[in-house]
């Protein structure tokens, strides 16, 4: 019955959409306080959800509320996951959280990207790199992921011109500590910059 709701709610909303405002009427940060600060524990009946779509969601238009939306909830992710207050969006020592991406593939190449970009970044604060061009210091980075990694991670590699080394795992599939810093060590003496260990939590 919600699931038939929903697609009523949508055809109504683009039948109608040039009676509603065509930029949004609210300010920044306006969504936060009109959200609890954690997940909420108990589930809520449709028609309490739905008035929060319409009162909350929909006055913010799309992007900017999508993007306000998204920072709550990863807020609320990151706090069940009892990870430390820094990677909240909205903490003091926050220099920013997650974001949310429509496929794992997609995560991947993302999470690459920011390792990438943040390493440079740190490179070329130093002295020695200060002038050297980024695609020197991006041709001495390298990635980690297990040999049973799916292919994304691969995919990432080339699209970000990163060396992925796959490193192999036990006879449980699982990719232990000491073969990840043995290889560490030997590339770090071989002149790469190890910038990010990807993680394989399942087919993706």
């Amino acid at each position: 019955m919600n699931g038939k709701e929903m697609v009523d709610f949508i055809q109504q909303y683009l039948t109608r959409i040039r009676e509603r405002r065509v930029v949004p009427d609210v300010q920044p940060g306006y969504m936060r306080p009109l959200l609890p600060s954690s997940a909420p524990y108990e589930p809520e009946d449709w028609s309490s959800i739905m008035k929060d779509v319409e009162n909350i969601i929909l006055p913010g238009a799309s992007s900017p509320a999508c993007t306000e939306l998204e920072m709550c909830v990863l807020d609320w992710l990151c706090k069940a996951l009892g990870l430390p207050d820094h990677y909240l969006h909205h903490h003091p020592q926050s220099n920013g959280g997650g974001i949310l991406q429509s496929t794992v593939s997609e995560c991947t190449l993302v999470a690459l990207l920011a390792a990438r970009k943040d390493r440079i970044l740190q490179m070329k604060s130093e002295f020695a790199h200060a002038d050297t061009d980024e695609s020197v210091l991006n041709s001495r980075l390298i990635a980690y992921a297990s040999d049973q990694a799916h292919s994304s991670v691969e995919k990432a590699g080339l699209i970000t011109l990163v060396k992925i080394r796959f490193l192999e795992t036990d006879e449980a599939f699982s990719l232990r500590g000491e073969t990840l810093q043995h290889a560490i060590d030997e590339d770090r003496r071989r002149g790469f910059v190890p910038v990010m260990l990807c993680a394989t939590l399942g087919s993706t």
